[in-house]
């Protein structure tokens, strides 16, 4: 691939899977026969199932989510599937990871001989997902910037649980109180713009109510944001 497909829409269309060798054998064991045709037992089920002899047609098959896996897919969907904390490069990478989390879901949901989406079904394919996007920061991300997103991570969950306490802090009480003058502020200012950024954001900020009369530079309030949703964000 060349550097500009890594981020026109192109690359990630691709799940992406990191694989490696964790042994050598030069004469590996034969898989036995049995297995093998329990496993085109099982395919030619599903393919029957399925009515792959209708290929050409479309819209043959409906296929829906439960009630159940609706509520677990709207939770992820809303958060970690969203999550761009691995920055611009791997962020792109992964755009199109809610469709791709359906379509294998969708496939394991098929392979059970069911035409509705469980839990479970959700759960494997996102099992794929989590592989899919480590693999993508594993080879696009520079160990300098992991070490930076880790850094920036930590401080995204402690000022989460700082005002998830305080309820409301000022930018010099973060930095004094939150992080007790232990966090650089490059750090800092990661960690809120993250919060800020995220969608839905997960803080809020404005400005202080000036007292007539009072001149000086604009102190900004942080919140958490109301009916914030439970995401991947703080991890």
């Amino acid at each position: 691939m060349r550097a500009r497909e890594l981020t026109n829409g192109f690359a990630n269309r691709f799940l992406m899977l990191w694989a490696e060798r964790d042994k050598v054998v030069p004469f590996p064991k034969a898989t036995p026969q049995a297995a093998v045709d329990a496993l085109a037992v099982r395919m030619l089920g599903v393919l029957d199932f399925v009515q792959a002899e209708r290929v050409t047609e479309r819209d043959h098959m409906r296929i829906e989510l439960t009630a159940q896996a609706q509520g677990v897919y709207s939770q992820l969907y809303r958060g970690e599937l969203i999550d761009d904390s691995a920055g611009e490069r791997v962020t792109a990478l992964l755009e199109r990871r809610a469709p791709m989390l359906l379509r294998l879901a969708m496939i394991f949901a098929l392979s059970d001989l069911q035409t509705r989406i469980d839990v479970q079904h959700i759960q494997a394919a996102m099992g794929w997902i989590r592989h899919g996007v480590e693999s993508a920061k594993f080879v696009f991300v520079k160990a300098t910037d992991a070490a930076d997103s880790v850094r920036t991570s930590a401080a995204v969950k402690k000022i989460v649980d700082f005002l998830r306490i305080k309820g409301t802090a000022t930018r010099w009480q973060i930095t004094t109180e939150c992080f007790q003058g232990h966090a650089s502020k490059a750090t800092i200012d990661a960690a809120i713009e993250r919060l800020l950024l995220a969608s839905p954001p997960q803080i809020t900020v404005q400005p202080e109510p000036r007292i007539r009369g009072v001149r000086g530079r604009q102190t900004n309030i942080y919140a958490l944001s109301v009916g914030r949703p439970v995401s991947d964000i703080e991890k």
